[in-house]
């Protein structure tokens, strides 16, 4: 996201990334950040979608708009937690800032070689190259990436899409029978098969890999 990181001098709870191109966001890490006061306002921008979790569990999820933090807006994070308004107590819950916006050109590689047999000979074939991503659905996002496999950093997202881009690459020409020199010496041509397979995958994370471009191909082996 390319917005500029501001301390919110108007009261109001919004989150911009600065251009880090960070994917989800813990309000609350930056000590500017204002505590989740009930009758607080929200701000969710174009392409941001938030996300509240009381003990692991997820409450209310919501995309682009303006919200005033109260309990007839966000019901299920009413359920969970007491909205004391006197004195006026911090929210006890975890609020999420998720972007929804893409997120290019980053890295993947082969970690393992993918095999591919050929006139009964087996080769390790090895692949690298690029890729773009984004948020497509914030619910399963959070319940699948988030809670059930852990990940609640940026960089613990984007350290998993390789493995599932490498995985693709290796299904995909195990499936295509395609000649191996024709891997090695045109690789960008199955680009876009891996790029479906993948985003098949990470469909399930409420995630889509928009992208998949493979720069180079080799026989580590020869």
């Amino acid at each position: 996201m390319l917005f500029g990181r501001k301390w919110n001098r108007d009261g109001v709870i919004r989150f911009a990334d600065g251009g880090r191109g960070l994917v989800i966001y813990r309000y609350g890490s930056d000590s500017r950040d204002l505590p989740l006061l009930p009758g607080s306002r929200i701000e969710v921008a174009a392409g941001q979608a938030i996300a509240f979790v009381v003990e692991n569990a997820l409450a209310d999820v919501f995309d682009k708009g303006s919200y005033v933090l109260t309990p007839e807006n966000f019901p299920m994070l009413a359920e969970k937690v007491a909205f004391r308004t006197r004195p006026i107590r911090p929210i006890q819950a975890e609020l999420y800032f998720i972007n929804m916006n893409p997120v290019t050109e980053r890295k993947w590689a082969t970690r393992s070689p993918a095999l591919v047999r050929e006139n009964g000979e087996t080769y390790r074939v090895r692949a690298y190259g690029t890729y773009d991503f984004r948020v497509i659905d914030a619910i399963p996002f959070m319940l699948e990436v988030f809670r059930s496999r852990g990940f609640q950093t940026t960089y613990e997202i984007v350290s998993f899409l390789p493995t599932l881009i490498a995985s693709a690459f290796a299904a995909t020409v195990s499936e295509l029978k395609m000649p191996v020199p024709e891997i090695v010496n045109h690789p960008w041509e199955i680009s876009s098969l891996v790029c479906g397979k993948a985003s098949q995958s990470a469909g399930e994370l409420g995630l889509e890999i928009t992208n998949v471009t493979i720069e180079g191909a080799s026989l580590p082996d020869m």
